[in-house]
């Protein structure tokens, strides 16, 4: 694989499982320097016998990105470790179903500060880094929910939603640092998320339901996490250079066409 970002420092957040895992390690295998943040410590420690095996640079560092005080925390460990930074990925999501009468104030909490106030919270520290460092990327995952809902989401798609508006915004506030911001609609990635819904919605059985959902994506297939740490990868380089504030869809065709 080629090292085209050899020489760069990276955060990924959500780095213990899913799409936030594949990242940190497409990163590193691209050259990053990479550090991996996750609330479950436990995970984290799992993954570094592997890590190390595939000679991957990758430190593991655990960390509640909902809370200011934990974030701020961890980003001055991670100044210390290198006080320049290029990449951050925003990987860190979370999902709980129910129309908005069954759902609990709790519940939309928890969505809302881990999938958007999460990237606000991340985002103002990196940029301090990023801008010592002369240029950034910064890559926050979406969805395809954000663009087109399905029942029993709202939570989840209003802050997927929220996302996309962010990242521009932030794109055009740090545009003259040199710093970049993008966001990332996936559509279904096999994911422990997505088979804990699918064990939800069908508990006897979720792989059928995971393998149906993927064959409603025209390309027939369900996205795999490293699908997306791919994207992650390029939006993080220097061949994306000029593309910053957009919500780049990487779905396998689910929003091209209409259910009719």
């Amino acid at each position: 694989m080629e090292k085209n970002l050899a020489g760069r420092n990276a955060v990924v957040t959500g780095a213990a499982m899913g799409i936030g895992r594949a990242t940190a390690e497409v990163l590193a295998e691209r050259g990053a320097r990479v550090i991996a943040l996750d609330y479950n410590e436990a995970k984290l420690n799992e993954l570094i016998p592997i890590w190390k095996s595939a000679s991957l640079d990758i430190t593991p560092m655990q960390c509640d990105v909902t809370n200011a005080e934990a974030v701020a925390s961890a980003f001055k460990k991670i100044g210390d470790i290198f006080p320049k930074l290029s990449i951050l990925a925003n990987v860190a999501g979370v999902v709980r179903y129910g129309k908005i009468e069954n759902l609990s104030e709790a519940d939309w909490d928890f969505q809302l500060d881990t999938n958007l106030k999460a990237m606000f919270l991340t985002c103002r520290e990196a940029v301090k880094l990023m801008r010592a460092n002369g240029s950034g990327s910064i890559i926050n995952i979406s969805s395809v929910q954000a663009m087109a809902s399905q029942q029993t989401v709202a939570p989840y798609a209003a802050s997927k939603g929220g996302v996309i508006s962010f990242t521009r915004s932030i794109a055009l506030d740090y545009a003259a640092d040199g710093i970049r911001a993008n966001a990332v609609l996936p559509g279904s990635v096999e994911t422990p998320m997505l088979r804990a819904a699918g064990e939800q919605f069908n508990p006897s059985d979720p792989d059928g339901a995971m393998k149906n959902w993927g064959a409603l994506h025209p390309l027939g297939f369900l996205i795999q996490p490293r699908d997306i740490a791919n994207v992650i990868a390029f939006l993080a380089s220097d061949e994306a250079r000029v593309i910053t504030g957009a919500p780049i869809i990487a779905d396998s065709g689910l929003l091209a066409g209409l259910g009719v």
